[in-house]
């Protein structure tokens, strides 16, 4: 008669061996993400070296290896975040100073370095001009992470956009709350309703997603959220009107003050 601990002692070795393959495919995940913009790179380098190239063809060879090292930089940030946001990355031992972010200006440099990602299917990513955004006090915050937050959201737009459509990147500031708002809008693949949520979960990606792009770790958007949680900010999706899913960002602009008075 199998008795209660070799139960258990069999469930164990069956979820141990459940994770050691989902490490297995991570990692194998991560390792052809990162060795494919690599390897083009390599490749434009090699084109580049061999003196048959002309002017024009070398222009749009430079902006393509601009865009690969955006996306290998990209990988390599979220790969190292992983560990630290899910380990002891707290707002009680900060492991980066807090700054003063300016996230107006924060959104168009990062428009800037995200648009060679778009340039193959002639996407255009805007930040509206005079959004309510640009009169919006700075905010308290973390800038490396905050970056990274923003630039996932905004990655994850462009990778799943139509071609030749527009990413537009708006924003509020509710003065009497102290919150800052932020709307990135991309049109296309569908986000279905029962995906809405779960897309902050760490590794889900919708089956359209899973279909259309098969390589990903659906790491992007997990991470996010919970560096917006950290500045006690939050992040929600919708689908909008036209096929177009809206990622919201809400931060309050003083979150982080207390918490700085306090290790001070």
């Amino acid at each position: 008669m199998v008795t209660a601990l070799q139960l258990e002692n069999l469930r164990l070795k069956s979820e141990l061996k459940r994770v050691n393959l989902e490490k297995v495919e991570y990692l194998q995940n991560v390792s052809h993400q990162l060795v494919a913009p690599l390897n083009a790179i390599k490749w434009h380098i090699e084109n580049l070296t061999s003196g048959r190239v002309g002017v024009e063809r070398a222009k749009k060879v430079l902006r393509s290896i601009y865009s690969q090292s955006t996306i290998a930089v990209h990988l390599a940030k979220n790969f190292a975040l992983m560990s630290n946001i899910e380990g002891d990355h707290t707002l009680a031992a900060l492991r980066e100073p807090l700054q003063e972010v300016n996230v107006f200006r924060l959104l168009i440099n990062l428009a800037d370095d995200f648009q060679p990602l778009g340039w193959d299917k002639e996407l255009t990513i805007k930040v509206v001009d005079q959004t309510p955004l640009a009169s919006a006090p700075d905010l308290l915050a973390m800038k490396p992470l905050l970056s990274q937050a923003f630039s996932n959201i905004i990655e994850n737009a462009v990778k799943y956009s139509h071609p030749k459509s527009e990413i537009i990147i708006d924003g509020s500031y509710n003065k009497s709350a102290e919150i800052i708002n932020v709307t990135i809008t991309n049109r296309g693949i569908p986000l279905p309703s029962e995906d809405v949520d779960r897309i902050f979960e760490r590794g889900h990606r919708t089956q359209e997603a899973r279909n259309q792009y098969p390589a990903g770790t659906g790491f992007g958007l997990f991470i996010a959220r919970r560096i917006l949680e950290i500045h006690e900010g939050k992040i929600s999706a919708r689908t909008v009107p036209q096929g177009r899913a809206e990622f919201t960002v809400n931060l309050p602009t003083r979150a982080l003050a207390g918490k700085a008075r306090q290790r001070a």
